[in-house]
């Protein structure tokens, strides 16, 4: 084998000291090597774009990506290994049911950056409109936020603005009766300045007295209140300047963004389809062909070896546990005998010091009779 197949075979998780007893499984192994390898390189490509679009840093995004990478290159490699071929399908099933639903949430997450990547330029459009609306929708709260300050300055520009018309529309009344009596053209319809004139220009007077102290008064008012007004507008578009500097460029912009194209765009939304279920038969397929396929020689070997493995590991226990269950036979039996040879020694004892103390008793004058009154037989 080539350095390349034999690199595809280490991605596949088999192991090689037992597959080159079955040639005929080099193919089978290297095609699965080759889909982890490359469901790795695809997932680094997927996350490196993904944290580009967050941190905005070639190193940082490089770093994470090759990390990523390897990081689904050694669980796929590890799902497909662990996998054992057996003779029943439901069993096979039940033990790749997990895997395979493992698979499909790898698959998902590949598939979702790619995505981003390929309808980016459909994607930018949106992030424009959504934009927009964010605009919109803050220019919106803004103005609700000021409306009652806003309100309560306007109601007072318009109350001043009312108390000084008033007494304008008094001073214009009077002023034109004067200028209509003088003329001729109103009043008395006579043209003299006579009392009549005098009286009326006097009431303009008054009026125009009137409407000077009353401007004097409301005027300052009326410039503080529209100063206030004019102080208010540039504050809230000010702070709708500052939330405008806030683009959506982000990770979770970009999702939305794609997600809202899908539901009103029917080409993108089953482009994405068919591209998540590409990456979806890419990560499941080397599970899938371990399943379905039927068993070859590498899976009899492997589990040759397993079982003389366990064999041999089942041997040794028990012959450690015979081993174990001699010693403490032995031990057991020992200890009977020592504790039966004490009996015997210590009868034996007993046995001689009766001995000697009935030659004793026979060596003495004193009676049988009166030993046993005096209960000095056996006494020691």
């Amino acid at each position: 084998m080539n350095r390349i197949a034999s690199f595809f075979i280490f991605c596949s998780g088999a192991v090689n000291s037992v597959l080159k007893r079955c040639p005929t499984d080099y193919n089978k192994y290297q095609g699965i090597g080759a889909t982890i390898l490359f469901t790795g390189i695809f997932s680094a490509l997927s996350a490196g774009y993904a944290l580009y679009t967050v941190f905005e840093s070639y190193v940082a995004s490089t770093v994470f990506a090759i990390l990523w990478g390897m990081m689904i290159f050694n669980l796929d490699r590890y799902i497909v290994s662990g996998m054992r071929k057996k003779s029943n399908f439901l069993k096979e099933f039940a033990m790749a049911a997990p895997r395979i639903v493992l698979a499909v949430f790898i698959g998902i997450v590949i598939a979702t950056p790619l995505e981003l990547k390929l309808f980016e330029s459909e994607i930018n459009a949106e992030l424009g409109m959504m934009q927009q609306e964010t605009y919109k929708q803050q220019d919106d709260l803004l103005k609700k936020r000021y409306e009652v300050d806003t309100k309560v300055i306007n109601d007072e520009i318009a109350l001043l603005r009312g108390k000084l018309s008033k007494f304008d529309q008094e001073r214009t009344a009077r002023l034109s009766e004067a200028l209509s009596e003088a003329d001729g053209t109103g009043g008395s319809k006579i043209r003299a300045m006579g009392a009549i004139y005098k009286a009326k220009a006097k009431a303009a007077d008054k009026a125009e007295q009137d409407y000077q102290m009353v401007y004097t008064e409301i005027n300052p008012k009326l410039q503080d209140e529209m100063a206030k007004l004019e102080a208010l507008e540039v504050k809230r578009k000010t702070e709708m300047e500052n939330l405008s500097r806030a683009s959506l460029t982000g990770f979770a912009s970009r999702l939305k963004a794609l997600h809202r194209l899908s539901a009103t765009e029917e080409a993108i939304r089953i482009a994405g389809f068919f591209i998540t279920i590409l990456f979806l038969i890419i990560e499941c397929s080397p599970i899938l062909v371990k399943l379905i396929s039927e068993r070859t020689p590498y899976d009899q070997r492997l589990d040759t070896l397993e079982t003389e493995y366990h064999l041999a590991n089942l041997k040794s226990v028990t012959i450690s546990r015979l081993s174990t269950d001699s010693q403490l036979t032995f031990e057991n039996k020992t200890a009977g005998f020592r504790v039966s040879e004490m009996i015997n020694a210590e009868n034996e004892v007993f046995a001689h010091a009766l001995r000697r103390e009935k030659e004793e008793l026979m060596s003495r004058n004193e009676g049988w009779f009166s030993l046993l009154k005096k209960r000095r037989i056996f006494d020691f």
